[in-house]
């Protein structure tokens, strides 16, 4: 039936939003659920792996500008 109301995160819908696939409904409306987190013990003895997550997600978040796109369109 494609009928339902969400809230969810711009860079999630922003293409449906473009294609006219999604329609925004309080255009005027946001909420900010605030800062994004990642937690490990210390930065002493950090596995390697866990060093690597880090990198990737800080870089990704870079590359994709995802900061900007979660802020209201």
């Amino acid at each position: 039936m494609g009928l339902g109301v969400a809230m969810l995160p711009m860079p999630f819908v922003e293409c449906g939003l473009r294609s006219g696939e999604l329609v925004r409904l309080l255009p005027e409306w946001h909420f900010d659920a605030g800062a994004v987190w990642l937690y490990y013990p210390s930065k002493k003895l950090l596995p390697a792996k866990t060093r690597v997550f880090i990198d990737f997600v800080l870089e990704r978040f870079r590359s994709e500008r995802f900061a900007q796109r979660m802020q209201v369109a």
